[in-house]
Formats: structure tokens, sequence, C-alpha cells
């Protein structure tokens, strides 16, 4: 009889099992618990324990390498979870493609890189993990996909993430055009007979290159030898949930453990992969060469300015993009006799108001109310809307423009696959004419026709009470401006009250020098950070376990406790937050101590893009 410790996938759970056959440590078995049949993950064998053990209830076909048990292990320790929840993420390799060779793969010529793209293929060409620091329309993914070519040329097969399935369809079309039936997109909204098929294609070696958002990285694909992430600023990389990982950052580790090369690429790159890869600059492109930026300091609602240019752009036949922080029709409704906002009785924010559906609504447990005739703090019957959404923005053009096609791209509208496709697929055949939406708009697409961008807004990001408040507000900007000009010239309208910053700051990379000054030896990437919070349904408990925590960090020297007591949301789904903030030069030092202290109490949040 054998012994073996098994993690119990998703679940924080070792246990001890026997069984008559050999295992080895990566294989997948079923194991039984509490009269249900799960799944675990052999972790090593072990001497007989001094206790009864159940037995394996059988084996399967799957497992996972120990190159990949290793970086779970890795996960588990950084990330802190489990490592049943850390091995969770990774889709298990069918034993019977072990020996399975790569199959031959017909590249299409790709596009004539110019000199320029040809130097920063080879310096990319030459490192193990590197930044491509590129303008928008400066060629970066033909790079990409010279890349790729390399790669498959060579006998191994790639990763191009992308930070969400939004960016799929295009990128779909590109990778296919170049590497045919050899691609394949892999996001959660694809079908489970799909997946089924992929991965079997990506077992028999027919499928080379695997496109899809953060999940992609955890496929059964051997011979990884390259992983692209493209938008490597995009916050959609870090998961909030446990385990709360950074694919980006992910994606460097598996390239080292695994190998690879990783390269990461945009036109606003954050701070942090700025200054901590080498780094190539690609300049040109669309640029800002062919746009001419207008600057409006009138804020709270649309201006006159807006309309005429709109006016202006209908009339050429051309298309604009109007884009806005804030989803739904206003942010929140406030009273005008005692200045509340209407607050979700679950959490402690205000409530976002849906005129469409005749409901406020919480965008952060979903709980709907009919819209109130009074306040409920004072009873007064005059309630005002505070920041416009994109609801209100689509319903005031089309009063004004009753002839144009005006349409909303965000979350409430863009809730399946197919209506992202729809969507994107009728701008693209100019159905619309303009198209209103949120942080999706900015999200890398190609709209070739687009003469108008507008930005609404874009104070509020730069005035969120978060270190990266400056950085989300610029590079935002730049990724809206982006969106527009690509075939010739095109306007940007800018309404803010912060005009000098943002004008000084279109040079991106003049931006990110002058932040470093601001962040260093205070905020990432020149410190590590983390954020450990607890929730409770009662606040007194929440309260205490923070206290508890709080009183165990006191003992070690080398790290900084920035701040703590009630998180900036103080309350979510009915639980209440509290925080405690976190700093160190010593990333170790700062690991060692959560390890220490805060056990089953909070949960920890290591190098989180946001404080919020």
């Amino acid at each position: 009889m054998r012994f073996y410790e098994i993690a119990v996938l998703s679940r924080p759970l070792v246990l001890t099992y026997s069984a008559e056959e050999s295992y080895f440590a990566g294989d997948l078995v079923q194991i039984e618990i509490r009269s249900k049949i799960c799944e675990g993950v052999v972790l090593k064998e072990v001497p007989k324990p001094p206790f009864e053990c159940k037995k394996i209830d059988s084996g399967t076909d799957f497992y996972i390498p120990l190159p990949r048990m290793e970086i779970a292990r890795f996960i588990s320790s950084y990330y802190f979870c489990s490592i049943g929840e850390a091995l969770a993420l990774f889709v298990p390799f069918e034993k019977r493609y072990r020996q399975i060779e790569p199959r031959p793969l017909a590249v299409a010529d790709g596009a004539v890189l110019s000199e320029k793209q040809k130097e920063a293929l080879d310096f990319l060409t030459s490192r193990q993990k590197a930044l491509l620091f590129g303008d928008t329309g400066s060629g970066k993914t033909e790079i990409y996909m010279e890349l790729i070519a390399k790669t498959i040329s060579k006998g191994k097969n790639a990763i191009f993430l992308m930070p969400e399935i939004s960016l799929t369809p295009q990128m779909e079309k590109r990778l296919k055009s170049r590497f045919k039936e050899g691609v394949a997109i892999w996001h959660s909204k694809i079908s489970k007979k799909r997946k089924k098929e992929i991965l079997s294609k990506i077992g028999s070696g027919e499928i080379r290159v695997v496109a899809g958002p953060r999940s992609a990285l955890f496929l059964p694909i051997s011979r990884l030898g390259l992983i692209v992430v493209d938008e490597e600023h995009d916050d959609s990389y870090k998961s909030n949930s446990r385990p709360r990982y950074n694919a980006k950052d992910m994606a460097i580790y598996f390239a080292e453990k695994l190998g690879a090369k990783v390269v990461l690429g945009s036109a606003t790159p954050s701070l942090s992969s700025y200054f901590k890869l080498d780094r190539f600059r690609l300049k040109g492109g669309y640029g800002f060469k062919g746009r001419r930026f207008l600057w409006d300091d009138r804020v709270f609602d649309i201006s006159d300015t807006v309309f005429e240019k709109i006016e202006q752009t209908l009339k050429s036949k051309k298309q604009a993009i109007i884009f806005l922080p804030t989803r739904g029709n206003f942010k929140y409704l406030i009273c005008h006799e005692c200045a509340s906002s209407v607050k979700c009785p679950y959490c402690d924010v205000g409530m976002s108001l849906h005129l469409d559906r005749n409901a406020l609504m919480c965008h952060y447990c979903n709980f709907a109310t009919k819209i109130p005739k009074v306040c409920p703090e004072c009873g007064c019957d005059e309630l005002r809307a505070n920041r416009i959404g994109t609801s209100e923005v689509v319903s005031i053009l089309r009063d004004r423009f009753k002839e144009a096609v005006i349409e909303k791209f965000d979350r409430d509208e863009i809730t399946t696959h197919a209506k992202l496709l729809n969507k994107l697929k009728r701008f693209s055949q100019k159905k619309i004419d303009i198209l209103v939406g949120t942080q999706m708009l900015s999200k890398g697409h190609d709209y070739p026709d687009v003469a108008l961008s507008v930005v609404l807004g874009i104070d509020y990001l730069l005035n969120m009470p978060d270190f990266r408040a400056r950085e989300r507000a610029v590079s935002t900007l730049i990724q809206i401006a982006g969106r527009s000009g690509r075939k010739g010239f095109s306007e940007v309208i800018v309404q803010t009250k912060n005009k000098d910053l943002f004008r000084e700051y279109l040079d991106y990379e003049k931006f990110l020098i002058e932040e470093a000054s601001f962040r260093k030896g205070t905020y990432p990437p020149f410190v590590s950070m983390a954020a450990v919070n607890f929730s409770h349904k009662n606040s007194e408990i929440a309260k205490a376990n923070m206290e508890t925590v709080l009183e165990r960090l006191k003992e070690f020297k080398e790290i900084e406790i920035m701040g703590h007591g009630p998180a900036p949301i103080e309350k979510i789904a009915s639980k209440y937050r509290f925080q405690i903030l976190l700093r160190s030069s010593l990333r170790t030092s700062l690991l060692k101590a959560l390890h220490s202290c805060v056990g089953d109490l909070g949960e920890v949040d290591m190098d989180p893009v946001s404080v919020i």
C-alpha cells in the first residue's frame, strides 16, 4: 500500500489517501470527500500516516507537468492561496499526448517590415524578456506576428495574451490570416464542446498558437517558445478573486521557468514594465501628427463645441466615438436638501441610475430597486443626478441628431460574445455613426473611419484616491485618442479642468519619467506593496481581525504600515470591509511578515493595481 498527499482542486485542502497503484507528482486523481467525488492532484508520496486513510477512487488520464507544479507552488506562496486553488488555474495535460511532436504549419507571408520595425524585431529576438513601447499605429502587431512565425519555425508554440475578450475578434482575424488553422482563440464565452476540440488539437500538435485573456496562459501547451502580452498596461490582467495573480507578471515567470521568450507591448506601458524591463521605443505610426486636440473646460455636461464637432463629423460621413468612465445614466442621485446619495442597502456605494430599466442598480452586488420619488434620508422630493453616464449621453445625442445611429458600448450593453461581435461588425461596416462607451472603447480596437474622439469625465479618473490615478487617466486619454485618425486627419475633444497636465503628458514617455520621480521610495515599482483586506457581516469582527493582524505586523521593522482602517468602500454585499496597506523595499521581508501574521483572518492582495 502506498500513501499520497493530494491537493483538492479549487479548495484549501491537502489530504492523505492510500492506493495500491503507483502515482506520480502531478497526476490527477479522483477522490471521495464526504460522499462526493472530487478531483485532486498528487503532490508527493508520503510514509504511512498514523491514521486511517481513504483509498484514491481512481486515476485519470490527465496530469500537470512538474515545471507547472513548481509554478503553482509559487502562485500559492506569492499570492496567498492554497495549492489546490493555484493548481485549479491550470488546464491539465492529457497523458496520451506526452510524446506528440508539433505538426508542421504553413505560415502565410507577413507584411514587409520597415527598418525601424526590423530593428525592434532584432532587439526583441535577442532578449529573453523585453518591452515593446510602440506608438498607436506603429506596427506592433506585425512585429508580434514575425516573432510568432520565428517561434513556430523552431518547432515551438506561442501564447498571445490580450487583456479581455473584447479584443479577440480583430486579433483572431489577423492571427488566422497568417497562421491559418494553427490558431485557436480561448476565452470564457466559448462552448464546452469547442473548448474540448481546442484542447484535443493543442494536445495533438495541430494548434500552435493560442490567443486569449489571462486564462489562456494556463492551457496545456507543450514546447512553449513565446508569450506575447499585448496591451500590457491593462488592469484586466490582474485577477480580482483568489488567487489574485497578475497574468502579466506570471507570463514573465512562466517564460523563465519554461525556457520561453516573453514580450510585453503597449502604446502606454505601465510604469512598472517601463522601468523593470529592457525596452525598445517604436515611434511613428498614427501618433498625434494627424490629430488635433481641442480642450474644453466645461466638464459637467456636453458642451456646444462637442455638438458642433459631432455635426461636422456626421456631415462628412465619418464616425465618432465618445468615452466616459460611467455606464448607466448617472453615477448617483443626490438629495438637494441633505446632499445624501441614494446608496445600496448592501454596499457602501451610491447606486447608478438606469432610466431604460426605471431602476437604480448597484454595480458591486447587482442589487436593483425602483427609482425613489423622495430622499430615503430626509424625505426631500428633489433628487439630482451627479455625473453623466453612457445611457444619458446616448439619449441626449439621439434627441439632437435624430437621423444618426447612436449606440452604447459598455458592460450593460455587451453582455455576450455574440453581442460584442455584432456591435464591432456593425461599427466597422459604418452602420453605426456614433459609439458611446466606457473603458471598453480604449481596448485597442481598430476603428478605421473614426474622425472624432470625445473624452468626457477624464477628471474623474484623475481624481480617484489611488496611487495610479494619474497613470490611468493619462493612459486612457492616449488610448482613446489612438482609436481615431487611422485613415487621415482626426480631432480629439477633451473636456477637462486639467488641460495643462494632459496636454503636457501627450508625450507619454515624458509622463513616465516624471511620474517615477513622484513614486520613488513611496510606491511601486520602487517598493513592494500589499493590501490586507478583512470582511465580515459583523463590522466589529472585521475590525477586530484587522487590529489583531495590525499588532502582529508592528513587530516587523523592515515593513511600513502605510495606513489602516475602513476600506474606501466600507461595505459590499452586506459585508463590512477593513484594510491594511503595507510597503517595503524588501519584497522577501514583506512576504515573510504577511505569511507570519495574516493566516485566515484576512485576505492578502500582493502587488495590488488599485487600493480602492
